[in-house]
């Protein structure tokens, strides 16, 4: 097998729309070996992290619950197949298939098993699952999440439930999921069928292959596949970057929540979930609203309420305050993004830090764990006085004071890709990842966190999740 020439890979990269200039980056970047992150301290409850009072809660969430449904969409990267959740189940894990079969009346998709032939006994039930239904391979939206008396609901149904009642005055909210490229139709349809039921709109887009990013061998060149072709792969969540932003071009001054495909409970917890939702809703209008009423200050050149808007949180405390408009102007005039926090109780993933960004300003951030060196004493003690933890609950303001979209590529903190060591047809590689979707790629927004309950968190990272508390009806 022949290595493709440069101007084969060339070709290659045209085909996926990404050009001879980003090909080269990527192929730099990829030889310079990881880069990490180092926050200065995490962000804590008084500061970075903000907290709302009773009142403020009902205030906020009651502004959040009027919007109509022109003002909220509601953002669902979906795209990943379930393949992690089975992967003990996969590999047979004694435990895990005990588990299955102790608990099998508990599991939303029993009914759906049952009707592919007999689940008698741990070996067939753990068939129908793995092969009849081949849960495995199906986007983890499309998984049985709940069980009610009328039968189960997939994670996909349960976002329109929640979006539904999220906005109640609204007509015909909004979902957006990101899908699959195989199978996209048919998905499409079955969302349709189940937005009907909800009335909602639902619309969906793709990873876009401009956002593919080639790999290198462990021989420290190009990856080819066996069949002697280049190899593009996906660039990570940071990749929907692109989703987001047709989002706010489709949906002048359109707020988008996004929020995780897994992260989604029953309706008979939406009283506890939903003023949360809304309130973030809430405070983002009025955080925006306050923003651009400091930018129309600077235009008469009154810059108190601007330098006092910075001063909520997004900037840490001992940061030098802009003090000319013009950089106040600059300070102001970017996206927005409020983000709930909840305690940390020990779930994997991002949390909320102090980090330096590329243009040397300490801002409130969500870093990745894998974006910093674990092995620093530095980092570790950094991490260890981390209180609170990334749910992906998040409200996203795109517009400018004239409701043009940003041009969200600005705002990329750059440095923050990541490396990662996969393989492809057993053989092993290293992948380029753009900066993650809520991390790096919005490393120069406006970040605010607020501190909101556990109960709004319910993840399902593993299929033996579905049967928490949190997913009970």
């Amino acid at each position: 097998m022949s290595a493709p020439s440069p101007s084969e890979f060339e070709r290659a990269a045209l085909q996926h729309g990404i050009s001879e200039k980003a090909l080269q980056q990527q192929r730099v970047r990829l030889q310079s070996g990881p880069s990490f992150c180092a926050p200065d301290a995490p962000c804590q409850r008084g500061s970075g992290i903000q907290t709302l009072s009773d009142a403020a809660l009902k205030s906020l969430a009651e502004r959040g619950a009027n919007l109509h449904g022109n003002q909220a969409i509601r953002f669902v990267p979906a795209s990943g197949a379930a393949s992690r959740m089975f992967k003990a189940l996969a590999t047979g894990q004694a435990q895990a298939v005990e588990q299955l079969n102790a608990r099998w009346a508990e599991f939303p998709f029993r009914a759906a098993a049952e009707e592919t032939g007999p689940c008698a006994d741990a070996q067939q039930r753990l068939g129908a699952v793995m092969n009849a239904l081949n849960l495995p391979d199906m986007p983890k939206g499309g998984l049985p999440f709940h069980l009610y008396a009328e039968g189960a609901r997939t994670a996909f149904e349960e976002h329109m439930h929640e979006w539904r009642a999220t906005l109640p005055h609204a007509e015909q909210p909004l979902v957006h999921f990101t899908l699959p490229e195989a199978g996209r139709a048919a998905w499409e349809a079955k969302l349709s069928q189940w937005a009907a039921k909800n009335e909602i709109r639902i619309s969906s887009s793709v990873q876009h292959p401009s956002t593919d990013t080639m790999a290198l061998g462990d021989d420290g060149k190009p990856f080819v596949t066996s069949e002697g072709q280049p190899l593009f792969r996906p660039g990570g969540h940071g990749a929907l970057l692109h989703n987001l932003a047709a989002l706010g071009v489709a949906h002048p001054r359109a707020l988008v929540s996004i929020k995780n495909i897994d992260n989604v409970r029953p309706t008979t917890a939406h009283g506890e979930v939903l003023p949360w939702r809304q309130a973030l809703l809430g405070l983002s209008v009025q955080l925006n609203e306050s923003r651009l009423e400091a930018m129309a200050a600077l235009a008469s050149g009154n810059k108190k309420p601007a330098q006092m808007w910075l001063t909520q949180g997004f900037r840490h405390p001992g940061e030098p305050q802009p003090d000319d408009v013009a950089s106040l102007i600059e300070a102001l005039d970017r996206p927005l993004l409020v983000a709930g926090m909840v305690r940390n109780e020990g779930e994997p993933g991002g949390g909320p830090f102090w980090l330096r960004d590329a243009e040397g300003v300490l801002r409130a951030q969500i870093v990745e764990s894998a974006e910093m060196d674990l092995g620093d004493p530095r980092i570790g003690n950094c991490i260890a006085g981390a209180t609170h933890f990334n749910p992906v609950d998040l409200v996203c303001v795109m517009h400018d004071a004239e409701g043009q979209p940003y041009d969200l590529q600005r705002f990329v903190d750059k440095r923050r890709d990541f490396l990662v060591s996969k393989s492809h047809g057993g053989r092993p590689l290293i992948g380029l990842e753009h900066p993650g979707l809520w991390n790096g790629a919005m490393g120069l927004w406006n970040t605010y966190f607020v501190e909101v309950p556990s109960s709004t968190f319910a993840p399902v990272k593993t299929v033996f999740d579905l049967l928490r508390p949190a997913h009970q009806v």
